[in-house]
C-alpha cells in the first residue's frame, strides 16, 4: 500500500496495549489513521490513546475489550462498523502463552484457556468484524469487491511446535492456518482483502512474566547464545508497518528465522533435533 492509503483509514487493533501491540500503533499512528484500541481496561491504555494521538493519528478512541466476552466483542465491533462504515485493517493481535504441555502436567483448563484467547478470541473477532472488513473498491468485472487488510499476530511457534508448550504452539498454528484458509476464500471471491501472518522469535515483552515457569523458560533460553537473542517489540513493529505496506502474506522476525520453516519442509526430523538439544542443554544448566 501507497503511504497516502493509510491517510483517514479505520485501523482496529486488540491487545493494543501490550508490548506489541502499542509499539504496532506508534508506527501506524503517524499516517494519519483513525484508530481504535483494543484492550482490557488499565492506565497503560488511557496513556496510550494521549500518546497516539500526539503521534498524528486523525482519530484516537480506546474500548474495554475482553476477547473471552462474546456480548463484548460483539457490542464493540458492531459500535466501530456502524460509526465508521468500513474496517480497513484488522489487527488480531490478543495473546497469551505458558508452559502447558501433556507431558509436563498441563492441565485441561490451561490448555482450554491459552486455546481461548488465542484462537477463539480472534474467531469471535472475526465473526464480528466480518460485514465491515474492506472498504468498497469497486471494479467493472468485480462490482462487488472490496479491500483491506487482516493482519495476525502468530510466532514461530507456529511454524515449529516448542518443547513443553504443545498448548501455545498449537494456538499458533491455528492462527497461520486460519489465516491461509481466510486468504484464500477472499480470493475466491474477488476481493483484495490482504492477509498477513506475524511469526516472531521470543519477544523483549512482559509476556514471560505471566508465571514464573515461563519467566525461567525464557531465561534459560536467553542463555543459549546469539542466535536465541530476544527481538524487540519495536523492531516487530516495524516490519508489521513494512509487511502492510508492501502486502508481505507471511514474516519472521528475525528475518532468518524463515529458515526454520524452509528446514523442516526439507528435514522435520533435524528441526525436531535441534530443538530437543535446546530443551536438554537448557536442563543440564546450574539452577540460581
Amino acid at each position: 500500500m501507497k503511504k497516502k492509503w493509510y491517510k483517514g483509514k479505520t485501523f482496529v487493533i486488540t491487545g493494543a496495549s501490550g508490548d506489541i501491540g502499542s509499539e504496532v500503533c506508534r508506527h501506524f499512528a503517524p499516517l494519519g489513521m483513525r484508530m481504535y484500541l483494543l484492550d482490557l481496561p488499565g492506565p497503560a491504555l488511557n496513556e496510550l490513546v494521549k500518546e497516539i494521538k500526539e503521534l498524528g493519528a486523525e482519530y484516537v478512541e480506546a474500548f474495554a475489550f475482553d476477547v473471552l466476552n462474546p456480548e463484548q466483542v460483539e457490542s464493540v465491533i458492531q459500535s466501530i462498523g456502524e460509526k465508521e462504515k468500513y474496517i480497513d485493517i484488522l489487527y488480531n493481535n490478543a495473546g497469551i502463552g505458558d508452559i502447558c504441555s501433556i507431558t509436563n502436567g498441563g492441565t485441561f483448563k490451561e490448555y482450554r484457556r491459552i486455546m481461548s484467547v488465542n484462537v477463539d478470541g480472534i474467531w469471535l473477532v472475526l465473526q464480528a468484524a466480518f460485514p465491515y472488513i474492506g472498504r468498497s473498491a469497486p471494479t467493472e468485472e468485480f462490482p462487488d469487491k472490496r479491500e483491506g487488510q487482516l493482519i495476525f499476530t502468530s510466532s514461530s511457534a507456529g511454524k515449529a511446535g516448542i518443547p513443553n508448550m504443545a498448548a501455545y504452539s498449537m494456538s499458533k498454528y491455528a492462527i497461520v492456518g486460519m489465516a491461509d484458509s481466510i486468504r484464500l476464500e477472499y480470493k475466491m471471491q474477488n476481493h483484495n482483502i490482504q492477509v498477513i501472518t506475524i511469526c516472531p522469535a521470543p519477544a523483549s515483552t512482559k509476556f514471560w512474566e505471566r508465571s514464573p515457569e515461563l519467566k525461567k523458560w525464557v531465561e534459560k533460553y536467553q542463555k543459549r547464545g546469539f542466535l536465541y537473542k530476544y527481538v524487540e517489540a519495536r523492531d516487530i513493529a516495524k516490519l508489521v508497518l513494512k509487511a502492510s505496506r508492501k502486502y508481505k502474506r507471511e514474516i519472521f522476525i528475525p528475518r532468518w528465522w524463515w529458515l526454520l520453516s524452509f528446514i523442516q519442509v526439507i528435514s522435520h526430523r533435524l528441526v525436531g533435533y535441534l530443538l530437543i538439544k535446546i530443551e536438554k542443554s537448557k536442563e543440564k544448566m546450574p539452577k540460581n
